[in-house]
């Protein structure tokens, strides 16, 4: 179930966007899952869907495993 700080973000973002986002979470919790994530600067990243030039990666110092589509950051 979603809670209301995804919901919030969800409706302020394209559908392309939140799905490159439930992907790209979806994508950290399986490295997490297989055990290949190291956790010494290591990330994964995905471009977001448009004109811009946006990228999305996790949160410093998170768990591959905590991450969410709402808790990715958008740089």
């Amino acid at each position: 179930m979603a809670d209301g700080a995804s919901q919030s973000l969800k409706s302020r973002v394209s559908e392309a966007e939140w799905q490159a986002r439930v992907d790209l979470a979806a994508l950290y919790r399986l490295v997490a899952l297989h055990g290949w994530d190291d956790m010494i600067f290591t990330h994964i990243s995905a471009r977001v869907p448009g004109p811009e030039h946006h990228f999305l990666i996790n949160p410093y110092g998170w768990y591959f495993e905590e991450i969410t589509a709402s808790s990715l950051v958008k740089v």
